[in-house]
């Protein structure tokens, strides 16, 4: 007996011990605060897509907050516009793409009031207002109104105005003639396309898409050298999670876009 116990005892002590949990890393995303955006991340944000490595926190910002945040570098990935890229090499803060976002399809407009102007010819000297002077959709409307209207949409010496506006006032200004064009975009285009009160004086996306040859790329998703560096495993388990996010949506829309609407 007393052999049995002190073999026991080294079979234990050879044992090798428990592994400890792999630590786990946390990464904070930013995206825009659009339908579009939470129906992609849905299956992340609802753990129907996890990692064995990585914990992803996701915030939804609004358009004007999430053009500057890109600056501060406080989020490992965000949603960005592609006009934050080209800078000189080396120059801050750095960016690195990590997959393109928003690939528009139909989902910019130019819009006026009902009894606004009936042709954008008819915009110069005017004003348009806009969520930000930094968003892709003004430089789609800045593009289609020079090369189709021949208008100069320089956003210092212009012949328009381009003007950022809070959208929540948007609608009520194009109807009270008190806003002579607006620059909408998704959801917001979406709420007013219908509308008695307002008219869409032209789909900008799809000119831009007919006159260039390209549909537009909105924006991509980056993150900033240090990071990438510092997170280089995580933000590749990232990667993998927004692929497989996407592909939740696909295979399960009708129950992610009940959710989300």
């Amino acid at each position: 007996m007393k052999l049995i116990a002190v073999l026991a005892i080294l079979v234990a002590a050879c044992a090798p011990a428990p592994a400890a949990p792999a630590q786990r890393t946390t990464l904070e995303i930013a995206y825009a605060d659009d339908p579009s955006r939470h129906a992609l991340l849905w299956g992340i944000v609802n753990g129907k897509v996890t990692s064995p490595t990585i914990d992803v926190k996701v915030s939804f910002l609004p358009l004007a907050q999430i053009i500057p945040a890109a600056n501060t570098k406080q989020y490992d990935a965000l949603e960005a516009t592609p006009l934050a890229i080209p800078r000189a090499p080396g120059a801050e803060p750095g960016f690195l793409i990590l997959s393109n976002g928003l690939v528009n399809i139909s989902s910019t407009a130019l819009m006026v009031g009902k009894d606004g102007v009936r042709s954008p010819a008819e915009l110069k000297g005017k004003t348009i207002g806009v969520a930000s002077l930094g968003g892709t959709f003004v430089l789609e409307t800045r593009y289609v109104l020079q090369k189709q209207y021949g208008l100069n949409t320089d956003l210092r010496t212009g012949e328009v105005k381009f003007s950022e506006t809070p959208p929540e006032a948007t609608a009520t200004l194009l109807k009270d003639g008190k806003l002579d064009a607006a620059v909408l975009a998704q959801l917001a285009f979406y709420r007013l396309r219908g509308s008695a009160d307002h008219r869409t004086l032209v789909n900008v996306t799809e000119e831009f898409t007919r006159l260039s040859g390209h549909r537009p790329v909105n924006s991509v998703i980056v993150t900033y050298r240090e990071k990438a560096e510092a997170k280089r495993a995580a933000l590749a388990e990232l990667q993998k999670m927004l692929a497989a996010s996407r592909s939740y949506l696909m295979a399960n829309k009708a129950e992610v876009f009940k959710d989300v609407a």
